[in-house]
């Protein structure tokens, strides 16, 4: 699978282009030995907390654009208005500057629907391989533990 792996400073279009990516590709034939059960479990996980991670980045990016079109809006249209654009601050009037901020928290939006579904493909690969591979991760309960009290079953420490 490709993970998500963005910069701090990724432009709209980088971000964009990595949610499209397909979120389980190559993950649909199950691994052929254990270790590369463990190695495909852990580098799930990893995807999955990357991901995580990304989405709440852009959730307070996006809480952020908020803040500024509820303080913008009610402005007079003509009103000059800053922007930063690419490092560079840019002086513009506010009838220029709402809609562009509007339509990069909808891009936003976007984005973070995408990577959530990634986010939830992932997370379910993993709990399939959790389960069809019994895997036990150190620090966390056995979930088969509550489920049967079977403590005989064997399984794959991770």
């Amino acid at each position: 699978p490709t993970p998500i792996r963005t910069l701090p400073g990724a432009t709209m279009s980088e971000i964009t282009d990595a949610a499209k990516a397909p979120a389980t590709a190559g993950t649909d034939a199950d691994p052929a030995s254990e270790k590369d059960v463990i190695n495909t479990f852990q580098q799930l996980r990893q995807d999955a907390s990357q991901l995580f991670t990304k989405i709440n980045e852009l959730e307070n990016e996006k809480a952020e654009h908020v803040l500024v079109i509820d303080a913008i809006k009610d402005l007079d249209p003509k009103r000059k208005c800053f922007r930063l654009i690419g490092g560079v601050l840019v002086e513009r009037t506010v009838e220029e500057v709402l809609p562009a901020v509007n339509k990069n928290k909808e891009g936003l939006a976007a984005v973070i629907e995408k990577l959530m579904q990634q986010r939830d493909d992932k997370v379910d690969r993993v709990e399939y391989l959790q389960k069809k591979y019994k895997i036990r991760v150190k620090g966390e309960p056995d979930p088969e533990e509550d489920e049967d009290g079977d403590a005989g079953k064997q399984g794959v420490l991770a």
